[in-house]
């Protein structure tokens, strides 16, 4: 039998094609906690995307003088929430995806200050640097729930460089850094930093590094919204000590004809997940998800109905161990032992 294995392996790569291994039990285990491992990357990555926007919210309005349109009510989103926002389809260009409020073709600079609810009219209203402000630095925000969020931000007509640092609420510790430029239908934005995330009672606890470029475009016409982002980068999970490689595509598409409403996303690409040792640095293991996924939900009246493709491969240390099929709109792997397990794939992203 090994020798037999060995052959095939030759004569694959001889082929062009890729080299396989047989699963064991090890490797099957590998691959679950590589699928625990992606999923959280994605919701991390997406999440990333999210405290982007909702950063870029706010330099944008305070460059534009309009704090008073920052929204104060519900403070920072947990994770899942943050990463399902992140990919829904909206209205709007690139451009106001990237938040940029236009003030003047020269960089700009928001102001420092705090932004808090004034008692007296309930409005959001900037406060100066004082006594009862210290951010004499940068743009404090004091959310209603006590998230407390530093924001430094500068911004040309076709670039921003944010900064956004949690110092009070769930999310404390957190500390990213953006740069985004605008060219022509397509933004760039690359992010660096911490993400931390602890909340009382609540299962999700994150610790993740980043070092992550995506690249988001967004069209529309009449009756459809199209948003396509490429997510290139890795994203380190300190908790599940593993880091992910990801390389993947998203397409996602809102369109209505009639009564009917079709949703469509598209994920193409490979998330390699390196399981890590104790030290959190060397790699033990590596499992990467190749997939070629297509979801689409119709919806007419009260009538929904999904369906659901798929197909790709499971790589350990390099070697194929299963390839991933779709029946009956489940998703599962074939293990080249011959045996077959089901497969998530909404650890690729929330919409899938």
């Amino acid at each position: 039998m090994r020798r037999i294995l060995v052959a095939t392996t030759i004569v694959a790569a001889a082929c062009g094609g890729k080299s396989t291994i047989m699963a064991t039990a090890a490797i099957k285990a590998s691959a679950t906690q590589a699928q625990s491992g992606m999923s959280s990357a994605s919701t991390n990555t997406q999440a990333s995307i999210g405290l982007q926007g909702i950063g870029s919210d706010v330099g944008g309005a305070a460059a534009s003088g309009n704090v008073s349109t920052v929204n104060l009510s519900t403070g920072l989103p947990d994770p899942d929430q943050l990463a399902a926002a992140a990919l829904a389809p909206s209205s709007g260009s690139v451009h106001q995806a990237l938040r940029l409020s236009g003030t003047s073709n020269a960089a700009t600079t928001i102001p420092v200050g705090c932004v808090r609810r004034d008692p007296s009219t309930g409005s959001p209203t900037l406060v100066a640097p004082g006594p009862a402000c210290g951010a004499d630095t940068y743009l404090e925000v004091d959310y209603d729930n006590g998230d407390v969020v530093k924001v430094t931000w500068s911004e040309t007509t076709t670039s921003f460089d944010l900064k956004l640092e949690v110092i009070a609420g769930p999310w404390r510790g957190t500390n990213l850094h953006y740069t985004g430029n605008l060219n022509g239908n397509a933004a760039t934005v690359v992010v660096t930093g911490a993400m931390l995330f602890s909340r009382t009672g609540s299962a999700v606890h994150v610790n993740a590094g980043f070092s992550v470029t995506y690249v988001v475009s967004v069209s529309q016409d009449s009756s459809s919204t199209t948003v396509n982002i490429s997510v290139n980068g890795t994203a380190t999970d300190h908790i599940a000590l593993v880091q992910a490689h990801e390389h993947f595509g998203l397409n996602l598409r809102d369109s209505t004809s009639g009564q009917t409403t079709t949703s469509t996303v598209q994920w193409s690409g490979s998330v390699g997940i390196d399981l890590l040792k104790a030290d959190g640095v060397t790699t033990d293991h590596s499992v990467t998800f190749n997939v070629n996924a297509t979801v689409t939900a119709q919806t007419t009246g009260t009538t929904s109905t999904v369906t659901l493709s798929l197909n790709g491969d499971v790589e350990y240390d390099g070697s194929v161990a299963g390839n991933l099929v779709t029946r009956n709109n489940q998703v599962y792997v074939d293990w080249t032992d011959g045996a077959e397990d089901a497969f998530d794939p909404s650890a690729l992203a929330h919409q899938l």
